[in-house]
C-alpha cells in the first residue's frame, strides 16, 4: 500500500509540473506550450483590420494592397509546428485540417454571391477573390507523401482555405456588405 502511495505522489508531482497550456483550442496539442495557438494569433490580426478601416484612409483612397491576409498562413504554421512538437503529431494535424476546414466553410457559408454584391469598384476583386475561396484545385497536391508529409500538407491546404475565405470576406467588409464577425469562435480549432 506504501509504494501505491508513493507511485500517486510521484505521478501527481510529475504532472503539476507540466507546463498548462493556455485554455482554448489547440489544447490537444501538448507540444511548444509557449507558442501562440491560433485563437490566439488570429483575433488580433482582425482586430488590426478593423482598426485599419477606421482609419482616415477608409474609403475611396483605401489602398487594396493593404490588404494581408498572410498572417492567417502566418497563424496556421504556428498551429502545425505545434503539432509536429506534440506527443502524438499525427493525429493532431488531423484534429487541425478538420478545424480548419470547418472554419474555412463556416466563413464562406456566409459570403454573399458575387452578383448581390452590386456593381462598385471593388466589385469585381470580390467575385474573383470569392470564387478562390470556393475554388477547388486541379488534383490531389500532396499525393506521393508519406503519411506525415501528407498530414502536413493536408493541414497547409486547409489553412489556404480558409486564407481564401479571409480574403473574400475582408474584400466585402471593405465594401460595407458584410459586417464585423465573431473572430474568437472563427479561430477555435478544438
Amino acid at each position: 500500500m506504501r509504494v501505491l502511495v508513493l507511485a500517486v505522489a510521484v505521478v501527481l508531482s510529475a504532472l503539476s509540473a507540466l507546463p498548462t497550456l493556455p485554455a482554448g483550442a489547440q489544447i490537444w496539442a501538448d507540444g511548444a506550450p509557449d507558442a501562440p495557438r491560433f485563437e490566439q494569433c488570429l483575433p488580433p490580426e482582425m482586430a488590426a483590420f478593423e482598426a485599419a478601416l477606421q482609419g482616415p484612409a477608409y474609403g475611396m483612397d483605401w489602398r487594396l494592397d493593404a490588404i494581408n491576409v498572410h498572417w492567417v498562413q502566418h497563424c496556421g504554421y504556428l498551429a502545425m509546428a505545434i503539432c509536429e512538437v506534440s506527443t502524438r503529431p499525427l493525429a493532431c494535424q488531423r484534429r487541425l485540417r478538420a478545424a480548419l476546414a470547418a472554419r474555412g466553410a463556416e466563413l464562406r457559408a456566409i459570403l454573399p454571391d458575387a452578383e448581390s454584391v452590386g456593381d462598385g469598384p471593388l466589385a469585381p476583386l470580390y467575385a474573383q477573390v470569392r470564387a478562390l475561396a470556393f475554388g477547388s484545385n486541379a488534383g490531389d497536391e500532396c499525393a506521393g507523401e508519406d503519411l506525415r508529409q501528407r498530414l502536413w500538407c493536408q493541414s497547409f491546404e486547409a489553412a489556404l482555405g480558409y486564407e481564401a475565405a479571409v480574403w473574400a470576406w475582408q474584400v466585402a467588409r471593405l465594401m460595407g456588405v458584410m459586417g464585423l464577425l465573431d473572430w474568437a469562435a472563427l479561430s477555435v480549432v478544438e
